[in-house]
């Protein structure tokens, strides 16, 4: 049987003129889902399942993360309650400040991570379709206030 992470090995960016977005989802059919209504709606799309439970990211060491880095924005649906999704959230924000960070969150949850999430979008869980395609542009819009909008 083969694992998660090779099921989803994040590659390069094989796209050139759209904007990229990298979905961080745990689970492969859902994050699969997301990234089928973002191709729809006109963006190039990457899905990495994260980190199993005490695995360290490629991005949290000094290789980094080729997909993370070619983002255009960031959709993490790994789970703030995860001390290993915590870790790649702040791993992120430390080597890609620049690069809007968008993180899925269950109702509520928003206080208890409130510095984590700081500077992030933050959408309620589970993720409307149309909420998700209106963040992605929002955040887009926000960090190339001068592109023409997609």
């Amino acid at each position: 049987m083969r694992s998660r992470a090779t099921r989803l090995s994040p590659q390069p960016w094989p796209w050139v003129g759209q904007p990229r977005v990298l979905i961080e989802h745990a689970d492969e059919s859902a994050g699969l889902a997301l990234a089928s209504i973002l191709r729809q709606a006109g963006y190039a799309v990457a899905v990495c399942p994260g980190p199993e439970q005490a695995e360290h990211c490629p991005l949290t060491g000094p290789e980094g993360c080729a997909v993370a880095h070619g983002a255009d924005v960031v959709v993490s649906s790994l789970g703030v309650e995860r001390p290993e999704a915590r870790e790649v959230l702040q791993a992120l924000r430390m080597h890609r400040p620049g690069t809007p960070l968008i993180v899925e969150v269950p109702p509520g949850d928003n206080a208890e991570w409130q510095d984590l999430l700081e500077g992030c979008d933050v959408i309620a869980s589970p993720v409307q379709p149309d909420e998700l395609v209106a963040s992605v542009r929002a955040a887009l819009a926000k960090s190339r206030p001068d592109a023409p909008p997609s």
